[in-house]
């Protein structure tokens, strides 16, 4: 099978994107294959193809894009499918950002396992869609507006399914002050935070975040750490959504739900265990494992 490598996005115009890839040495005839690019808004998808089937080329030129709005990325992969047995598989994703160098991604890394072993709990990252089918229960073509709200087609985003799938992360969120205001007969209950990630996934304004506990957070502001543009680490500014809003019935699809453990699971477990050893044993031990001998 051959195997795409080195993809990635380069683009100085605004009306479209070019993505490059190689592919590995092999002894295979490569008209034997065919290539599909996909794209998505989002690096988990979900992904439409955006090419008809082509063999033997390895670039491709997007013009169908939307690069004004600001907070936008496009995310691109490439399907490979042999001719023979419709066999398939995928590259790796690439977008039109900064390549880490060694210290960047050495900084990535610990990042990564820092949050994942000691300071983060598991939280779902709803990236919110800014392009494609638009909801045709709400969305009125002619006023090109949204005409009612609640709807349970696009959580009140203007396109179907409102948001990309779910992103599971963990992050350290910051304790948020309890804050009441009196608006005529009502009283609003307010909270908002900060919390903040490693550098992936990507984050914009409107994405939603979910905590274990169901508490969900709509994302109002993204600051970044970068090295030589690449990103390093993300601090958000976070708004705790009430309830009887629409993106509480954003369904959050669990597999097993009963042994769900959002946080570290190193910070609740003693890796040492002394009720094995004898008392004074314990010293020998560790000088025995540094090449001491009776």
């Amino acid at each position: 099978m051959l195997q795409v490598k080195n993809i990635h996005v380069r683009s100085f115009d605004v009306d479209h994107l070019d993505v490059f890839w190689e592919i590995g040495d092999t002894f295979e005839d490569p008209h034997d294959y065919t290539f599909i690019v996909e794209r998505s808004e989002a690096p988990s998808g979900p992904w439409d193809a955006i090419s008809e089937p082509f063999s033997d080329k390895y670039y491709y030129r997007d013009v169908i894009t939307n690069l004004f709005h600001r907070w936008r990325q496009y995310w691109y992969r490439i399907k490979i499918t042999k001719k023979l047995d419709a066999s398939e598989r995928y590259s790796e994703v690439a977008t039109l950002a900064a390549a880490p160098d060694l210290v960047a991604a050495e900084v990535r890394r610990l990042e990564m396992i820092a949050f994942r072993e000691h300071i983060g709990r598991l939280a779902w990252i709803f990236p919110v869609r800014t392009f494609g089918f638009r909801c045709p229960a709400c969305y009125d073509r002619i006023s090109q507006t949204r005409y009612r709200s609640q709807c349970l087609t696009c959580y009140d985003t203007g396109f179907a399914q409102g948001y990309l799938n779910p992103i599971a992360q963990y992050i350290q969120m910051d304790p948020s002050a309890k804050h009441g205001e009196q608006l005529g007969i009502t009283k609003t209950q307010q909270q908002n935070t900060t919390c903040r990630l490693p550098y992936f996934p990507p984050l914009k304004p409107k994405d939603i975040l979910v905590e274990a506990e169901n508490r969900r957070w709509r994302v109002e502001r993204v600051g970044q750490t970068e090295r030589l543009r690449s990103v390093l680490h993300q601090e958000l500014t976070l708004h705790e959504i009430p309830e009887s809003d629409i993106e509480y019935r954003v369904p959050v699809n669990i597999d097993d739900l009963r042994n769900l453990e959002p946080s570290p699971a190193r910070e609740f477990t003693n890796p040492h265990n002394l009720e094995t050893v004898g008392d004074g044993d314990w010293f020998k031990n560790i000088l025995i494992g540094h090449g001491w001998s009776e």
